[in-house]
């Protein structure tokens, strides 16, 4: 098993880091307050919400040492921000993909059986250079694979800047000091990532 707080410190390298500013802030915090099953979306329906959970959940599950992206309201806060804050062409485009994704995997959400979200996920986010050029080549497909990596490249960003993580995963400093730029992260953080709020 992957250790997960390695895996945080790679994930900014791999797909790069987010502007964060006090509205998603905001956003996020709004939603640590709400239980899954009190959970009412603002921008996708019911169908929509549960297919975006269940992928969320396998792309950042819960460990015996840290918490999951449904542990922190991943969930909650993609919906508000793209209720919130994504422009409407950008929503529009994601919600169709989302559709295109659910008519992919020919079932209701809540029928959807795991091994079909993990080939869809394995399919389209391990894809490698041949088959991403492939996907550029069929309409369906790209919006598919568009829609997937944007779905996860926005969980790990909002898991990243919930408070949970930045307090037992990350490492915070309210007042950066010094810039070492060749210490290890070893010798200067315990091995720890940076996070972005206390």
């Amino acid at each position: 098993m992957i250790d997960r707080r390695s895996a945080l410190k790679k994930i900014g390298l791999s797909i790069g880091y987010m502007a964060v500013t006090p509205t998603v802030f905001n956003i996020l915090q709004s939603c640590t307050n709400e239980t899954k099953l009190l959970w009412r979306p603002k921008f996708f329906s019911e169908e929509e919400s549960i297919l975006i959970t269940n992928l969320i959940d396998i792309i950042l599950p819960k460990t015996e040492k840290t918490l999951g992206a449904i542990d922190v309201n991943v969930p909650q806060f993609i919906d508000s921000y793209y209720n919130e804050v994504v422009e409407i062409s950008e929503q529009n485009s994601f919600k169709n993909g989302i559709h295109l994704i659910l008519n992919t995997l020919g079932a209701d959400a809540k029928k959807i059986e795991l091994k079909n979200y993990n080939s869809l996920l394995t399919k389209y986010l391990k894809a490698n250079h041949k088959e991403r050029k492939a996907f550029e080549n069929n309409k369906n497909e790209n919006l598919v694979y568009n829609t997937l990596t944007k779905l996860r490249s926005k969980a790990v960003w909002a898991f990243k800047t919930s408070k949970e993580i930045g307090k037992t995963v990350l490492i915070y400093d309210p007042v950066p000091g010094v810039q070492i730029g060749c210490m290890p992260l070893q010798e200067a953080t315990g091995g720890k990532g940076w996070s972005l709020m206390n």
